[in-house]
C-alpha cells in the first residue's frame, strides 16, 4: 500500500473514533427525553383493541368504495376479536367503545338502505353492548354482593329439593322464584310489592322470563319495574317501563316493541335483540354507557 494511502486511512479511523468517542459523550451528558406527547398519550392499547378498530377502518374503507361483501366480512372480523375478548374479560376504556361506534356509524352511513349490511352492523353493536356489562363487574355502586353474584353468573346451581338459589341466604332483601312472576296491567313491581329488592331468579333455566306482563307488551298497560337488582333467567324488555333496575347475568331480549329504559345497568348480560335500526339505537346506548333510553 502506497505511503498516503496508509495515511489517509489512519486519518480516517481516527475521525471515526473521535466520532464515536463524542457521540458516547454526549449520550451520557444529555440523554435522550421521552417526547412529550407520547407520554401524554399513554400506553398504547392493547393488540385486540387495535384489531378490531383496524378491521373496523377497512369496514368504512370497503362501504366507501361500495364494496359491501368485504365490507360485511370487516366487521364480522371486528365482532369476532371483541367477542373473544368478552370472553376473556378483556378491560376496554370509554373512548375505545366511542370509536368503534363512530367507525360502525360511517359503515352503515355508507349505504343505510343495505339491510344485510345494516344487520352486520348492528351485530357488533350487540358484541360491543355485551362487553361493555362486562367492564361493570367490581365497580357496583351498591355495594360488593351484586359483583360476586355477577362473577359467579357462569356457574349456575344445580336445581332440586334442599338447593338455594345464590346469596339468598346470606344476603336480606332476596326473594327467589322458581317461576315467571306475573304483573297485571296499572301494577309497579318494586321493593314493596316484592318483599325485598333483590329478584333472584338464578334457578330458573335462562330461557324462562322473570316477569311476565300482560300479553299485549305495550306502555298503554302501564306496567312498571323500579328500584330493583334481578338476576339470572332472561327477560323482554318491551312493554315496561323500568327504572332504577339492575340486571346481572340475565338474558335480555328486545323484539323491537316500545322501550323504556330510566338509569338501567347491566352486569355480565347477554342479549337478544332485533337488528334493525331499533336494535341498533339500544346496543349503542348500552355500549356507550347510556342507562336511560327511550323507543316509542
Amino acid at each position: 500500500m502506497p505511503a498516503y494511502a496508509r495515511v489517509v486511512v489512519i486519518v480516517l479511523a481516527a475521525l471515526l473514533a473521535g466520532t464515536f468517542l463524542w457521540q458516547s459523550a454526549q449520550r451520557i451528558l444529555h440523554p435522550p427525553q421521552k417526547n412529550p406527547v407520547a407520554a401524554a398519550a399513554g400506553p398504547a392499547a392493547p393488540s385486540w383493541q387495535s384489531e378490531s378498530l383496524s378491521e373496523l377502518d377497512a369496514g368504512v374503507r370497503d362501504a366507501g368504495d361500495g364494496n359491501i361483501i368485504p365490507a360485511e366480512v370487516d366487521v364480522d372480523r371486528a365482532a369476532s376479536v371483541i367477542a373473544a375478548s368478552r370472553a376473556q374479560s378483556e378491560p376496554a376504556g370509554a373512548e375505545f367503545f366511542a370509536s368503534a361506534i363512530g367507525k360502525l356509524d360511517r359503515v352503515g352511513a355508507a349505504h343505510p338502505d343495505n339491510a344485510r349490511l345494516i344487520e352486520h352492523v348492528t351485530l357488533v353493536r350487540i358484541e360491543l353492548a355485551q362487553l361493555r356489562t362486562v367492564q361493570l363487574v367490581g365497580t357496583d355502586p351498591a355495594g360488593s354482593a351484586t359483583a360476586a353474584a355477577a362473577a359467579e353468573a357462569e356457574h349456575e346451581p344445580p336445581a332440586g329439593p334442599g338447593v338455594h338459589a345464590r346469596h339468598s341466604v346470606e344476603i336480606p332483601g332476596h326473594v327467589v322464584i322458581a317461576s315467571p312472576h306475573q304483573i297485571a296491567a296499572g301494577q309497579t313491581l318494586d321493593p314493596k310489592t316484592l318483599g325485598g329488592n333483590y329478584l333472584d331468579a338464578t334457578l330458573m333455566p335462562d330461557t324462562s322470563e322473570m316477569i311476565l306482563p300482560p300479553y299485549t307488551r305495550a306502555f298503554a298497560d302501564n306496567v312498571r319495574v323500579e328500584n330493583l337488582t334481578m338476576e339470572g333467567a332472561s327477560q323482554t324488555l318491551d312493554g315496561i317501563h323500568w327504572k332504577d333496575v339492575t340486571f346481572i347475568g340475565t338474558r335480555l331480549r328486545y323484539e323491537g316493541g316500545e322501550l323504556d329504559l330510566q338509569n338501567a345497568r347491566f352486569v355480565r348480560c347477554t342479549f337478544g335483540f332485533t337488528t334493525d335500526e331499533r336494535g341498533a339505537r339500544i346496543a349503542t346506548a348500552i355500549a356507550l354507557g347510556q342507562p336511560s333510553i327511550t323507543i316509542q
